[in-house]
């Protein structure tokens, strides 16, 4: 997860994933009106080393070439800020929009921001980034954190703080095996009500983060036993009457920019690339943090999220098909 620091506007369009479990789709142009693009960079003060990697989910556009414009003679200082000039290409049956703002366009990963964005053509656009400055990767951080604690009551997990984290980084286990990707939030607290969903023994690891390049030893916390009842109590509680993209809890509320919808929690974090069970449905987040709607790969099953983002369960989609109690389609 990450923290919630969007711009709010009054319209927004809907993220669609990739390909659904179709024979054959009509081929019609398609504007593209947002980008999301996730960043790698390796690249370190004191290093020569200017590598990398510009990737995306998407299936309306391709990465076709990314540039290191301010690449030194000699190696990164630190305080350096790397400039990278990335082209995205659309695929067959799309293109972008005139016009197309650097709003449009989000970011992950390695951190930075988008200076500038240009079309060269309705089939190209090259997008401007700057990454944040390089910090000492010898720097004296302090990112050791101590007093995991669960509360028992509610599900949510908490640590002292940590004097040099900005963030930090958690994430849930079942017995050995991972409930959750890497979720980032900037309090000393987590719920994971949302996703004690059944019996078993659970811990959670965190770890305190100063930068991307800068970060803790993971700390894991006591086993905590839950019983089933105990489980659905849990989430029940972390769960109001209301539901759907609007409608607030008293763990979190809807918000909506221009590139579409996505939930921020109570502590401002929000989930991506997973799902998180909200107001009694499940909906899946990207890779950028926005509600998916359409049909969802998780795991090598298919699940549909229908138009308010909320899976389908034991119910035939819109397209014919039909899902099962857990939401995954069978196939045929």
């Amino acid at each position: 997860m990450f923290n919630c620091g969007k711009i709010i506007a009054i319209f927004g369009t809907t993220i669609l994933v990739t390909a659904l479990p179709l024979t054959s789709m009509a081929a019609t142009e398609t504007k593209i009106s947002s980008v999301s693009l996730k960043i790698t960079s390796e690249i370190e003060a004191g290093s020569s080393d200017s590598d990398v990697s510009v990737t995306t989910s998407s299936s309306k556009y391709r990465i076709e070439d990314v540039t290191v414009t301010n690449t030194p003679s000699d190696e990164w200082d630190e305080e350096d800020k790397p400039k990278l000039k990335v082209t995205v290409e659309a695929e067959d049956d799309y293109y972008f929009a005139s016009g197309f703002a650097k709003s449009s366009v989000s970011i992950s990963g390695s951190d930075g921001t988008v200076t500038s964005v240009s079309r060269s053509s309705s089939s190209e656009l090259l997008v401007s980034i700057t990454l944040d400055a390089l910090e000492d990767e010898d720097g004296d951080y302090e990112l050791d954190v101590d007093g995991l604690e669960w509360d028992e009551s509610n599900g949510e997990a908490s640590w002292d703080d940590c004097e040099d984290a900005n963030k930090y980084e958690v994430r849930l286990y079942r017995g050995d095996s991972s409930v959750t990707s890497v979720l980032t939030t900037t309090d000393t607290s987590y719920s994971f009500a949302g996703y004690i969903t059944q019996s078993g023994y659970y811990t959670f690891k965190v770890r305190g983060v100063y930068s991307s390049s800068n970060k803790g030893s993971w700390e894991e916390s006591d086993s905590w036993y839950v019983t089933s009842s105990e489980a659905e109590e849990i989430r029940s509680g972390s769960s109001s009457s209301s539901s759907g993209p609007g409608a607030g809890s008293s763990t979190g509320a809807w918000l909506q920019d221009d590139i579409g919808w996505w939930y921020c929690n109570a502590d401002r974090s929000y989930t991506v690339n997973n799902w998180q069970y909200i107001n009694s449905n499940w909906y899946y987040f990207n890779e950028t943090g926005y509600m998916v709607t359409g049909w969802v790969n998780w795991n090598s099953k298919w699940y549909y999220c229908g138009e308010s983002g909320a899976m389908y369960a034991n119910a035939t989609t819109p397209d014919g098909f039909y899902v099962g109690n857990d939401g995954a389609w069978g196939g045929s």
